[in-house]
């Protein structure tokens, strides 16, 4: 039976294992609104939390930062990183944080496909947005975010819809439906929409929330068509990789619009995916 679309309010603001942000993150954010900040004072709040201090330091000593010395420290990771990328990095961390202990909580779910789909997309995201103009002034921390996270609301659809959203995935597999086609017939609306609802809930910037909402369709993006065309883009070329967030669904169809918003030619895209496999090859992952 189809649910009517108001429930997505209710989904989204149900107390149950609702997943939740570290505080750290609130901390941090507030912390850095004064301009008395220290990086000592940084560094103690991030320490506060010691998986997300962990994840940061998993993170920092990636390949992706290419850093000749060994960052052991949380203070060294914040003189080294600088203040807006340390609040941009703790944010991947106490995503990767929250749901890193809840991938066993979900029945008839591959986790682990699920995140190496969304850390490809970030990643991909991030390559992408390096490679055009149009986002020269975009940090490639939020470019990371966006692909990282715009897959989110299937995690909370599969905890709190269970059995029945497994089931609409492969009813989608059996028909021919992309995910979102057969999410919204079931349920009256999407993993996408979700997601958004969740990333407003977390108090994530608006062009993030919005991306995550449209990155099957940009095109209906009122004021953010290039961050969600990238992410619509990013998430194509995980599927040219063989990498979905959930084995066995259809591919969702192709915006040819968005190549025109995110500045790139389609064959520089595809290019443009050797680069991606290598940088995934090297990333942290949340386990």
């Amino acid at each position: 039976m189809q649910a009517s679309s108001h429930d997505l309010a209710s989904l989204v603001q149900g107390a149950v294992g609702l997943p939740t942000l570290p505080e750290v993150v609130g901390k941090l954010n507030k912390l850095l609104e004064s301009d008395s900040a220290s990086a000592g004072d940084v560094a103690k709040v991030l320490q506060s939390d010691p998986a997300v201090a962990v994840n940061m330091l998993r993170m920092v000593n990636s390949a992706h930062y290419g850093l000749v010395v060994r960052i052991a420290s949380i203070p060294l990771a914040v003189s080294v990183l600088g203040f807006a990328t340390t609040r941009r990095v703790a944010l991947r961390a106490a995503v990767f944080t929250a749901f890193a202990t809840r991938r066993e909580k979900i029945a008839n779910f591959d986790p682990i496909g699920f995140w190496r789909h969304s850390i490809f997309v970030g990643i991909a995201a991030r390559t992408l947005a390096a490679a055009s103009p149009t986002f020269i002034d975009l940090h490639p921390e939020d470019a990371y975010m966006a692909g990282l996270l715009h897959d989110v609301g299937k995690i909370l659809m599969l905890e709190k819809c269970g059995p029945r959203y497994v089931a609409a995935l492969q009813r989608g597999t059996a028909e021919g439906l992309p995910d979102g086609e057969v999410e919204r017939l079931e349920f009256g609306f999407t993993h996408a929409e979700v997601g958004s609802v969740l990333a407003h809930k977390w108090s994530l910037p608006e062009d993030l929330a919005e991306a995550i909402r449209y990155h099957h369709a940009p095109q209906r993006s009122a004021a953010f068509k290039p961050l969600a065309s990238l992410v619509h883009l990013a998430d194509r070329l995980a599927w040219l990789a063989a990498i979905p967030s959930t084995e066995g669904t259809v591919q969702p169809p192709s915006c040819p619009e968005a190549y025109e918003h995110v500045g790139l030619p389609a064959d520089l895209v595809d290019e443009l995916l050797p680069a991606v496999r290598e940088a995934f090859a090297d990333a942290e992952m949340p386990w």
